[in-house]
């Protein structure tokens, strides 16, 4: 698999992470008052899966980048534990750096 095709796999999986946690878990916290304090616990449990699932599926963007840079580095537990806070964060990682760097006037 190329380097092109496995970016888009991890841009998939953020978002599919994402949606997923904010289903499932998000949706209960809106309809049970008792646990709405613990809403913001929500960006965890999707950075969590998000690392489990660069873990299984062996995601290392770190290494990625150097293949599509004609260097090699080896693939490493910090590259995959990166990657996977990138695909647990997911659209809101995005979200977060638009309106960073480009702030509503």
């Amino acid at each position: 698999m190329g380097v092109l095709e496995t970016l888009e796999i991890v841009l998939f999986l953020a978002f599919l992470v994402e949606t997923m946690v904010e289903f499932l878990f998000g949706r209960i916290a809106d309809h049970i008052p008792a646990i709405v304090p613990y809403k913001w616990a929500l960006s965890y449990i999707a950075v969590g899966v998000g690392v489990f699932a660069s873990f299984l599926y062996g995601f290392d963007l770190v290494h990625l980048i150097s293949v599509w840079l004609g260097e090699q580095i080896r693939v490493t537990a910090f590259g995959i534990v990166l990657t996977g806070i990138g695909i647990g964060m997911g659209s809101s990682y995005i979200h977060q750096l638009i309106s960073q760097y480009f702030p509503k006037k």
